[in-house]
């Protein structure tokens, strides 16, 4: 099943583009020609929980196995509404972090409100658990689903993630208002804001002047291999990219 699964990585980086300061793990589809695709072909050969079960961890080992080579960078891993919601989830994660000997306060979990709200109480527990060992949280593709604005003064989580249906629109009144007023609201809070989806200078100068803290998109660079990773590193993130 995991024959033909890579993790890709697309660059976060500094509101002005000119630092890279982490990295968003994804799951790659990658053919015997060298073509690469998305997940979908793996993931509709999964046909059990175990089978989701074992590429959930590997998907995190791996990540994790990657993160030594970047001690200086977030890794953001998207967990699965139903891992997250497994009751020994937490502990199992740190003892990967720990066999595998990474620093916890690299490693970020983006959550889907999906994942917090079948056991709202439950999963408080949890991110507090993993904060406490310097695992930041991150509330993903905020702007789609319910978006609670209580959500954010409730949960303990470090980042919220502008779904990118909002920066492709923020062209428009409506949506800058939104992008704006969220991105107020939260770093009112305490919290970084990561806007995904960037494809232009002009949505970069928005969402910079809008206060967020961290872009993510093609105009810096599609999901990438881990070497990739390493050229970016040791190119020193060209402020031309």
């Amino acid at each position: 099943m995991l024959a033909d699964a890579r993790l890709f990585y697309q660059p976060q980086v500094s509101s002005d583009g000119k630092t890279l300061l982490g990295v968003e793990c994804l799951l790659r589809s990658v053919h015997p020609d060298g073509a690469v695709s998305g997940p979908d072909g793996i993931l509709g050969r999964i046909d059990s929980d175990a089978q989701a079960d074992q590429l959930d961890w590997w998907v995190i080992r791996q990540a994790c196995t990657d993160a030594r080579r970047w001690p200086g960078l977030t890794i953001a891993i998207n967990i699965s509404a139903r891992q997250f919601q497994s009751p020994d989830f937490a502990s199992l994660l740190l003892d990967v972090i720990g066999e595998i000997g990474i620093d916890p306060g690299q490693l970020e979990l983006e959550l889907l409100e999906s994942g917090i709200i079948e056991n709202f109480e439950g999963a408080i527990a949890t991110m507090n658990l993993l904060r406490q060992s310097r695992i930041s949280i991150a509330l993903d593709d905020f702007g789609t689903g319910y978006s609670s604005l209580a959500y954010l003064q409730k949960l303990p989580i470090d980042k919220l993630k502008l779904d990118r249906s909002l920066i492709g629109s923020t062209g428009e009144l409506k949506a800058a208002a939104i992008v704006q007023a969220v991105t107020a609201l939260s770093r009112a809070l305490g919290l970084k804001v990561v806007a995904e989806g960037v494809e232009t200078k002009a949505q970069q100068q928005f969402l910079r002047v809008a206060g967020c803290h961290l872009l993510q998109g093609y105009l810096y660079s599609p999901a990438v291999s881990a070497s990739d990773i390493d050229a970016f590193i040791a190119s020193g993130w060209p402020a031309t990219r």
